[in-house]
């Protein structure tokens, strides 16, 4: 990995050189300039500039105009590619999302001067000099989000800013600096603007990194309200539905940051902390616009989760019928769930039961018995309908009683039917 990071970051720089090299200003900017300072893994390498759209056209054979409206050009390198944008000013933001115009500069100053936050706000030059107007560096060492410039007019422009800079504060464990947390506060009813893909993304991102701290500072912000729908312990300060003396969305936090960095697990794990019913989950993710395929494995999940039965309890035939009924994905997700909440230092303990009752798992489908249909009929069952609940019998049968899973074996019983 470090040495695939380190192919881009030269690539970056040959980029970097060929815009130099042909009279132009250029730099990395923004969230590499961040996390190469933080010695962080880098992911994505964005230059500025001060050519025109135009002129980084013709100046590499290899490009996509993808937002030349807005200045932005990627280039394609041998190994990545690099969104190359002009500096630039932003015009009016109608839409609470982009602005209606961009205005090209020269200068590197005005074009840092336009982006959310000081730590974003930070350009890296050939020769090594960091260019930091607004004391992104200091913030670093401070381990403070804070807005460039006045932060209510950072999220009027854009409404998404304020759970970006929830995020950060979550992935960096960062505070947010008090002028930019109480205009996240005066500002929280703005993202109602914002469409629901975008609010989601954001969403996901911290689930995936520190849970704990962003359901925090999205109750302390009110933005948790726009982004889930309120469950019955949302609004209450005082609610113990655990009989833990603790708060159901502390918990959750908790809970979550114990589980596996799997969306599906989080989400149950989020929905059983708070007691969410599966009417409240069903519209929750359909708000979300989640994809079809995350949806039903969180319900799955969620189903399985919520039955009687803690996977501590299962006989050796429950789980043959559960990994048969759920998959073994489902399964696992549900004892990894149980695992986050109940018994946080087995892991090591559940992870060798998935895989020892993985292998022993005798069916996963009707493909794997050792009979097909056209053994059926070749048997006298008719062709029809009569096949696969035939088949569903036998399956039935194998799982109470695996070593029945014999051709021989199966068409005996099928003789006997």
């Amino acid at each position: 990995m470090l040495h695939q990071e380190h192919q881009s970051e030269r690539e970056a720089w040959q980029v970097v050189a060929t815009l130099e090299e042909a009279g132009h200003e250029a730099y990395l900017v923004g969230g590499c300039v961040r996390d190469k300072l933080l010695q962080r893994g880098l992911y994505d390498y964005d230059i500025t500039t001060s050519a025109l759209p135009e002129e980084v056209l013709a100046i590499f054979r290899r490009t996509v105009p993808t937002g030349i409206k807005h200045g932005t050009v990627t280039v394609l390198m041998e190994r990545d590619q690099y969104e190359v944008t002009t500096f630039r000013t932003d015009g009016e933001y109608k839409d609470g999302r982009r602005p209606e115009e961009v205005v090209f500069v020269r200068s590197l100053r005005e074009d840092l001067a336009r982006r959310d936050f000081t730590i974003n706000a930070m350009a890296l030059g050939r020769d090594g000099r960091l260019h930091d107007p607004f004391g992104g560096q200091e913030d670093l060492q401070r381990r403070v989000i804070r807005a460039v410039g006045d932060p209510v007019q950072r999220f009027e422009e854009d409404a998404l800013r304020m759970l970006r800079a929830v995020r950060f504060a979550a992935q960096l464990r960062f505070t947010i600096e008090e002028r930019t947390l109480r205009a996240i506060q005066y500002e929280a009813a703005s993202l109602q603007r914002i469409a629901r893909e975008r609010i989601r993304d954001e969403w996901h991102k911290m689930l995936l990194s520190s849970p704990d701290v962003a359901l925090q500072l999205l109750r302390q912000t009110d933005t948790l309200r726009y982004i889930l729908s309120r469950p019955p312990t949302f609004d209450l300060p005082v609610h113990d539905p655990w009989g833990y003396g603790r708060d159901p969305w502390e918990l959750a936090g908790e809970w979550m940051g114990r589980a596996p960095e799997d969306l599906a697990v989080r989400y149950c794990v989020l929905f059983i902390a708070i007691q969410t019913d599966e009417a409240r989950l069903e519209r929750t993710l359909q708000e979300l616009k989640l994809p079809t395929q995350m949806k039903q494995d969180i319900k799955a999940c969620h189903r399985l989760a919520t039955q009687d039965d803690k996977p501590r309890g299962w006989s050796d035939l429950e789980w043959r019928h559960l990994f048969y009924q759920y998959g073994y994905d489902t399964v696992a997700r549900v004892c990894q769930l149980h695992c986050s909440i109940y018994e946080p230092g087995q892991k090591g303990e559940w992870d060798t039961t998935l895989a020892v009752r993985k292998a022993q798992q005798p069916l996963w489908s009707l493909q794997d018995l050792a009979v097909t249909g056209q053994d059926l009929m070749a048997n006298g069952v008719p062709a029809g309908p009569e096949v696969g609940k035939v088949l569903k019998r036998l399956a039935h049968q194998v799982l109470h009683e695996p070593e029945l899973n014999q051709k021989e074996r199966l068409l005996r019983i099928v003789r006997e039917f």
